[in-house]
């Protein structure tokens, strides 16, 4: 009788000892996402995934669930994927398969990270997420400036580049300064803002600098409860902006910052006509939009835009520029969008695009009413999205761990 009597009790032990195992690894699962460096032939945070996986299998004591659009999107892209691998036209470049097949596990690892994010969502524990991303985040500075030329002599260290260091603070600076407010207040994420938005110019990218620092205002503006209080700080921030803009000493420090951000700000007409980067990808948008006219459905393939070769018209402004320059065709994408629209076609693109905007405009109805703690999610998706525009970074898994994270509210919401 004593044995039956101390069973529940020892069950209820065991299943907080495993709530407690599984928090840990969702917090460790965060950091490796905020602080993608490491590698063990993968990035560390792939073998992580399986323990994850399974805790959360032991604690619902069910595997995936098939319930929301917002899954069956995930699905459709997943789907997408192994078409355009497998249908791939005539007349390709050797290897073209090879390069493909070798990137598809990563597009369906993305699926099944929306899946656990979506089918596990009440065991999940935000506070571990978030205090995972803070200390990636903070980890990733202090190793781009100061430690990655020295740890990168050991295989078990890759390089951070300057632009997944822009897009990483761009996905997750308006969780860091949430975090930071709601731990220790508005003036303490203040000055956290005012840090990662200078490393946003220092990373030398011109949309890092800029969209870095938008994401930490708007998450400041947007964790206000009074609608006065939020219209008030921005028009006020907006005239402030105005008045300083053209001053001496915010031209000297954006300049000292980011000279290509302080080109793009104060010789705009210049730099769009004459900057190598941005023609560069005028000339890849071109590229992609002439392969998406031949391979509409399923496009050449993933991981194949590099290889294929095409005659450029150069058809905009600035093109004598770049499109005759040495290795143009071999370049990537620089446009996540129009890169999956080229490798995997509508069938593809479309529920990317649906999936980015169903998160969008999820947030943009509910904003009102959505918890505070999921604002910062849904606004580091915003502003990743239109990073994405400028850049061949989707292929990053921490992008897709922000879009499970906002995947994972939309099926709390949908519950």
């Amino acid at each position: 009788m004593a044995v039956q009597h101390n069973l529940p009790m020892n069950r209820i032990t065991d299943s907080r000892s495993l709530e407690e195992r599984v928090k840990k690894l969702t917090f460790l699962y965060s950091f490796l996402m905020a602080f993608p460096v490491i590698l063990i032939v993968q990035n560390v945070s792939i073998f992580v995934f399986p323990f994850l996986l399974f805790g959360f299998y032991k604690l619902s004591g069910r595997f995936f669930t098939l319930r929301n659009v917002i899954q069956y999107l995930a699905l459709a892209f997943g789907v997408a994927a192994i078409i355009s691998v497998f249908n791939q036209p005539e007349k390709m470049p050797p290897n073209s398969f090879a390069r493909a097949l070798e990137v598809l596990p990563n597009y369906l690892y993305w699926v099944v990270l929306i899946f656990l994010f979506t089918s596990y969502k009440e065991w999940i524990r935000l506070d571990a997420v978030y205090r995972g991303i803070f200390w990636g985040v903070f980890f990733s500075i202090f190793y781009y400036f100061f430690f990655q030329d020295f740890l990168t002599a050991s295989p078990l260290f890759k390089r951070l580049t300057q632009n997944t260091f822009a897009f990483l603070l761009i996905c997750y600076t308006p969780v860091v300064v949430w975090y930071i407010w709601y731990r220790f207040g508005f003036w303490p994420a203040f000055m956290v803002l005012g840090i990662l938005s200078i490393c946003g110019f220092l990373s030398g990218s011109r949309s890092g600098s800029l969209l870095t620092l938008s994401g930490g205002v708007v998450t400041l503006l947007l964790n206000r409860r009074s609608k006065l209080i939020i219209v008030f700080f921005a028009l006020g921030g907006y005239f402030f902006t105005t008045l300083i803009v053209d001053s001496s000493v915010v031209k000297g420090t954006v300049f000292n910052l980011n000279q290509r951000t302080y080109d793009l700000i104060y010789s705009r007409e210049r730099t769009l006509e004459e900057d190598r980067s941005y023609l560069v990808r005028l000339a890849q948008i071109e590229k992609a939009v002439l392969i998406f006219d031949k391979y509409p459905w399923s496009g050449i393939g993933l991981n194949n835009f590099g290889s294929y070769r095409i005659k450029l018209p150069g058809n905009f402004e600035g093109a004598d520029y770049v499109v005759n320059k040495r290795n143009i065709d071999t370049a990537s994408a620089h446009n996540s969008y129009f890169g999956f629209l080229a490798e995997g076609g509508l069938l593809l693109v479309i529920p990317f695009i649906l999936l980015l905007g169903y998160n969008i405009l999820f947030f943009l109805w509910n904003i009102s009413s959505l918890p505070s703690e999921y604002r910062p999610i849904f606004i580091g998706i915003i502003h990743m999205s239109i990073h994405l525009y400028f850049i061949y970074a989707i292929l990053n898994v921490f992008a897709w761990f922000l879009i499970a994270l906002g995947c994972m509210v939309i099926a709390k919401h949908k519950v």
